[in-house]
């Protein structure tokens, strides 16, 4: 009975210290615990580092109480230090509030540099306060340093009702995505401020990785330290369109027979996982447009048919370089192996189309087209002669990651785009096809008719396709 006396008052006490401190802690998340509706790739235990491209005048910090919390400033190449403290309510005294929900939202630790010493810090505010003060949103759209990354269409309409009024303010926006980032521009019109603010996201995590913003006299730009490709991720492309034969030799860089490949048009697709950055290929002659990259990028492929009845690995190699598989897809232009990464894509001062035009200084009635989104490189080159070639590609900038290959060349015909890449070509698809029936451009001249009876004799052996 006394037990029992003493089980009923400890469940009291339990309950009166609960109420006690549910009024003074904020209704949260535990640190460790990410909402589902923020990405698991988010990290709970660093710091993310951003550089400072930009800076203006000198801005108040004001939280929603209508206090200021000081001065701040920084200096360009100095640094932004934030790292992610919970996920909150959102702050009781944010009246105005945005398109954002009240619940779950991030909250921050926040350091701001200035001549490499700290010029300004607050502990645990929220993600509204400081999209707010540094000038990462437009309107009620105050999306900050993270978004939830399963609710992009659903944040695409709200960033372009706030842009069309519905807050009062309105601007010209302009929204892209591309398989890694989802981008936003706000050109203000019709005020005295005229804000500009172009912001750009992982969409897979949901951080910002760019943002550069004008607001009256304030300025800021900043850029997220080392942030690169996902090497762990499995690359897939969906294949549009695999002709005349539904198979071919790939060979490498001297033209030596390897294997041979087959897919489909819209019956396949192509597997890419990157294994590293090391030197170039050995086989590679000069001149060799990315020789000042870093390094060069290196990869496992499969190329899959998908037949009636099951799906087919019809090739797999490992650890092949970039280069090897720009030249057996022909995803290149003559002399220029850009393949599934485009090396140097981090580099502005590389010019893409100078050294196109240079590496294909052999080759006849050559046109070469180059045009830049806000995320995107697109590229288009054909020449006639003995090897003649159309061929368009787009890369992704900031990760020089393949998006999409058109690419025709001697009785050779390959378009993919990559997974969840939406992309409206018009009538591109319907381009004429060269006349010449001989295989890719890049394969030499020395794969001759023994080495075509070779690989029709391995690929009856190796595999049985209802092409």
């Amino acid at each position: 009975m006394k037990v029992t006396k003493k089980v009923i008052g400890l469940i009291y006490i339990s309950f009166l210290l609960f109420g006690i401190f549910s009024f003074v802690i904020p209704t949260c998340r535990a640190n460790g615990v990410i909402p589902p509706e923020y990405s698991d790739k988010l990290n709970l235990d660093g710091i993310y580092s951003y550089n400072v491209t930009g800076f203006g005048k000198e801005a108040t910090w004001l939280n929603f109480s209508g206090g200021a919390e000081g001065e701040w400033a920084s200096t360009t190449n100095d640094e932004i230090l934030v790292n992610i403290s919970g996920f909150y309510n959102r702050d009781p005294d944010d009246i105005s509030g945005d398109v954002f929900s009240d619940i779950h939202m991030p909250w921050f630790d926040i350091e701001i540099y200035k001549e490499a010493i700290l010029n300004f810090s607050l502990s645990n505010v929220s993600n509204s306060e400081i999209a707010r003060n540094l000038g990462l949103g437009f309107a009620k759209f105050q999306s900050g340093f993270i978004i939830p990354n399963n609710q992009t269409e659903w944040i695409k309409a709200n960033a372009t009702l706030e842009a069309e009024g519905a807050s009062g303010q309105t601007a010209h926006i302009t929204i892209e995505e591309t398989y890694n980032f989802l981008y936003f521009r706000f050109e203000e019109y019709g005020t005295t401020q005229n804000q500009m603010t172009e912001l750009t996201y992982d969409t897979k995590s949901g951080i910002l990785i760019k943002a550069n913003t004008t607001r009256g006299d304030y300025k800021l730009g900043i850029s997220l330290n080392n942030y690169s490709l996902d090497f762990e991720t499995e690359y897939k492309y969906q294949v549009n369109t695999f002709e005349p034969l539904g198979w071919a030799i790939w060979t490498d860089l001297w033209g030596n027979y390897k294997d041979i490949f087959a897919t489909g048009s819209e019956r396949g697709y192509i597997l890419v996982d990157f294994t590293g950055l090391y030197h170039r290929d050995p086989l590679l002659w000069d001149p060799d447009p990315f020789k000042y990259a870093t390094g060069r990028p290196w990869l496992d492929i499969k190329v899959v048919y998908e037949g009636d009845v099951r799906t087919d690995i019809t090739m797999q190699m490992t650890n092949i370089s970039n280069t090897e598989s720009a030249n057996a897809l022909l995803i290149s232009f003559p002399g220029f192996l850009s393949g599934f990464l485009l090396p140097m894509m981090d580099n502005d001062t590389y010019d893409i189309e100078a050294e196109v035009l240079a590496a294909s200084w052999f080759t006849v009635d050559r046109e070469f087209t180059y045009e830049e989104t806000d995320l995107t490189v697109d590229m288009h080159f054909q020449c006639g002669g003995s090897f003649p070639q159309n061929t368009h590609l787009i890369y992704e900038k900031y990760t020089g990651l393949l998006l999409y290959v058109n690419t025709v060349g001697q009785n050779y015909h390959l378009e993919m785009t990559i997974e969840n890449y939406h992309l409206d070509l018009g009538n591109e698809n319907s381009q004429p096809q060269p006349a010449i029936p001989s295989f890719p451009f890049i394969l030499t001249v020395g794969i001759g008719l023994i080495t075509m009876t070779i690989a029709i004799f391995s690929l009856r052996r190796k595999m049985k396709i209802n092409l």
